[in-house]
């Protein structure tokens, strides 16, 4: 029981470390702080503290019941989605394994739920937009520009090879 207790007491030392970075997060997206900010993941200390809950359900539950989260059935506000905007905004900084800003995260967890969130993203991330858009016609440019030598298997930048007759030059 000792080895769960330590688990438990980490998970909600992490957790208020994550509140501290929404509501930062939530000061610089929203001009201010509010009810919903301080009051966002509030049932997950409480739930870590209820011994009799199994640890692995703890998760399913607070997910099932927190209108931030996205898959769950629970009607959304304009608000609740902003409030998933933040999380998802905040996670990269209280996370290392998750090093995805808002709208990555949305791409690449939630693309059908593009109509919901990108508004809320453009109002309140733009650049993160404009900088999803040069990555990606960045990657597309250097993918046109490789090249791959069949013979040698040696990838280069350029198109197709370039062709130099070095007995061209030797018979000059």
């Amino acid at each position: 029981m000792g080895l769960e207790l330590k688990k438990r007491l980490k998970k909600i030392s992490y957790t208020l470390r994550h509140k501290k970075a929404f509501l930062k997060v939530e000061k610089q997206l929203r001009g201010k702080n509010t009810l919903r900010g301080y009051l966002h993941d509030i049932d997950k200390p409480f739930l870590y503290l209820a011994l009799w809950i199994k640890y692995e359900d703890i998760q399913k539950i607070h997910r099932k019941n927190s209108k931030h989260h996205v898959r769950n059935n629970l009607v959304k506000s304009k608000d609740d989605l902003i409030d998933t905007v933040i999380d998802w905004e905040c996670a990269r900084i209280t996370k290392p394994d998750k090093p995805l800003n808002a709208y990555e995260t949305l791409l690449k967890f939630y693309p059908d739920k593009k109509d919901e969130f990108l508004p809320i993203i453009r109002e309140l991330l733009p650049h993160q937009i404009k900088e999803a858009c040069i990555k990606e016609k960045y990657r597309v440019l250097s993918e046109r520009l490789r090249y791959c030598c069949k013979k040698t298997k040696q990838t280069c930048l350029l198109k197709a090879p370039y062709i130099y007759n070095f007995n061209a030059y030797i018979e000059r």
